[in-house]
C-alpha cells in the first residue's frame, strides 16, 4: 500500500534533501587537487580558478535541467551554489557561477535569475576579497543560538562579526528572492515561496545550512590542507638542521687532521686545506636538500681526496659498483660523507696497510639500496651498536633517512665475514616516502 504524504511532509524532505545535495557536491569539488590552491593561496593561478568556475558552473546548471525535468526543486540550489563560489573562489569564480547559472535559468524563461544569481556570485566574491581569505570569515559555528550571540555580543562591544556578514549576505538575497517571486507570482525566478510562518522558519534554517555545512567542509578542506603545509615545512626545516650538524662535525674533523700534519708535513697540511675549501663552496653553492646520486658520488670523490692526502693512494683504495641507472636517483645531500669518513677512521686508519671501500649502488623495487663497505679488523655486533649510539655522524644518517622517507626506508650496519664492516641504505620510490603520507611527530 503506498503511503501518502502531505504537503509539509514532502516540503521537508524536499529542504532536508538540498542540505544532503550540497553536502555532496562541495565534497566532490573539494576533492579535486586544483580546489587546493584556491583555498590556501590568495595569488592561485588563473588556470584553476577557471577550472574551479567551469566545475561548479557544470553542476549547478545540470542541478537545474533536473529541477525542469522531474520537477525535483532539490536539485536547484542556484543561490547557494552562486554564493558559495564567491566565498569559495573569489570574485571572476562567483560571477562566472552565478552568471552561468543566470543563463541557463534566462533559457528556461525564468529572465530574472540572469541578473540575480550573478549578482549574488559577484557578492559574495567581493565580500572574500575585502575580508581577506585569512579573515575570520573561514571560521565560525553551524549553531544557529550561537551565531545571533555572537553577532549580538558583538554588536554590544561596537564590533562587527565577520562570521555573520556571509549569512546575512544569504538572507538579504533569500529576502529578496521572495520579493520577485511574490511580484512575478514564480513566472520570472524559481523559488519556494512560504505560506506560513513555520514554513517560512523552516525555509531560511535550511538555506542556512545549505551554505553553512558547505562552507564548513571547504573551510575544514583549508584547515587540513594548511596542517599539512606547515608538517611539510617543519620536515624541511629539521632535515636542514640536520645537514648543518654535518657541516660542523666533518670540518672539526678534517681540520683535526689539518693540524696534526702541520708540523710534520706542511705540503699536505697545504694541500688539504684547498680540497676543504673547494668542498664547502659546493657544499654552500648547493642548498637544495636533495641532489642526484651523481652529485653525491661527486662530494664523496672531493673528500676521498682529502683523506687520500693524509694516508697516501697505496693505503686509501676506492672500489665503486654504481649501475648506471641509478645515477640520478635523489638523495638527501651529504647523506653517504658520514657513512665513508667512518669507513675510514674505524676501518682504513687502524690499519697499516691501509685497505680499501667499497661503494655500491643498484636498483631495488622501483627505489635505490647503496652499500658502503670497508676492510678493517673484526667487529662484533654489540659492538657496531655501540658505534651508531655515540657517533653523531650515523644518528644524524639514520634520522635523516626516517625522515625523508617518512619511515619507510632501512639503515643496517653489520660485521664483514673478513672484518669491517658494511652500512646498507634502502631508499624506496618517491611515491612510499611522500611528505603528504605521513604526519611530523611533534
Amino acid at each position: 500500500m503506498p503511503v501518502k504524504l502531505t504537503q509539509e511532509e514532502l516540503l521537508i524532505i524536499n529542504l532536508l534533501l538540498r542540505i544532503a545535495v550540497m553536502a555532496g557536491i562541495a565534497s566532490l569539488v573539494l576533492g579535486f587537487r586544483f580546489v587546493a590552491d584556491v583555498l590556501v593561496r590568495s595569488a592561485a593561478s588563473a588556470a584553476d580558478r577557471a577550472r574551479l568556475a567551469a566545475a561548479l558552473a557544470a553542476i549547478f546548471v545540470v542541478g537545474i535541467v533536473v529541477r525542469k525535468l522531474t520537477n525535483q526543486g532539490a536539485m536547484d540550489l542556484s543561490l547557494e551554489g552562486a554564493l558559495f563560489a564567491g566565498f569559495l573562489g573569489g570574485v571572476w569564480v562567483g560571477a562566472g557561477v552565478g552568471a552561468a547559472v543566470g543563463v541557463v535559468c534566462y533559457l528556461f524563461g525564468e529572465p530574472a535569475g540572469l541578473p540575480f544569481y550573478a549578482g549574488a556570485g559577484l557578492a559574495s566574491g567581493l565580500l572574500v576579497t575585502i575580508l581577506g581569505r585569512g579573515g575570520e570569515i573561514w571560521s565560525y559555528s553551524l549553531n544557529p543560538l550561537s551565531i545571533v550571540y555572537n553577532f549580538i555580543e558583538n554588536l554590544w562591544r561596537r564590533r562587527l562579526d565577520r562570521n555573520f556578514i556571509p549569512f546575512a549576505m544569504l538572507l538579504a538575497f533569500a529576502a529578496g528572492r521572495y520579493r520577485l517571486l511574490e511580484r512575478t507570482r514564480g513566472r520570472d525566478i524559481y523559488g519556494f515561496l512560504p505560506t506560513n510562518g513555520f514554513a517560512l522558519v523552516l525555509e531560511i534554517v535550511t538555506i542556512v545550512y545549505t551554505l553553512g555545512i558547505a562552507l564548513k567542509l571547504a573551510n575544514n578542506a583549508r584547515l587540513e590542507l594548511l596542517l599539512r603545509e606547515e608538517e611539510r615545512q617543519l620536515l624541511h626545516a629539521r632535515l636542514v638542521t640536520l645537514r648543518s650538524q654535518i657541516n660542523p662535525h666533518f670540518l672539526f674533523n678534517t681540520l683535526n687532521s689539518i693540524s696534526a700534519l702541520i708540523r710534520t708535513d706542511a705540503d699536505k697540511a697545504r694541500e688539504m686545506t684547498r680540497r676543504l675549501a673547494s668542498i664547502f663552496r659546493k657544499a654552500l653553492d648547493d642548498s637544495n636538500e636533495t641532489h642526484s646520486l651523481r652529485d653525491e658520488l661527486a662530494f664523496i670523490d672531493d673528500y676521498l681526496s682529502i683523506e687520500r692526502v693524509r694516508f697516501g693512494d697505496e693505503r686509501l683504495r676506492i672500489v665503486k659498483d654504481v649501475a648506471p641507472e641509478v645515477l640520478e636517483a635523489p638523495v638527501p645531500v651529504m647523506i653517504l660523507q658520514p657513512l665513508v669518513e667512518n669507513a675510514v677512521k674505524h676501518g682504513i686508519s687502524r690499519r697499516l696497510d691501509g685497505g680499501s671501500i667499497r661503494i655500491a649502488a643498484r636498483p631495488l623495487g622501483g627505489g635505490l639500496e647503496i652499500e658502503i663497505e670497508n676492510e678493517g679488523e673484526p667487529v662484533a655486533d654489540c659492538a657496531l651498536d655501540a658505534l651508531v649510539g655515540r657517533g653523531l655522524g650515523l644518528r644524524n644518517v639514520i634520522e635523516r633517512i626516517n625522515l625523508y622517507t617518512c619511515g619507510a626506508g632501512r639503515f643496517t650496519i653489520a660485521p664483514r665475514r673478513d672484518g669491517g664492516a658494511v652500512v646498507r641504505l634502502v631508499i624506496p620510490p618517491p611515491p612510499a616516502r611522500s611528505v603528504d603520507s605521513c604526519r611530523y611527530e611533534r
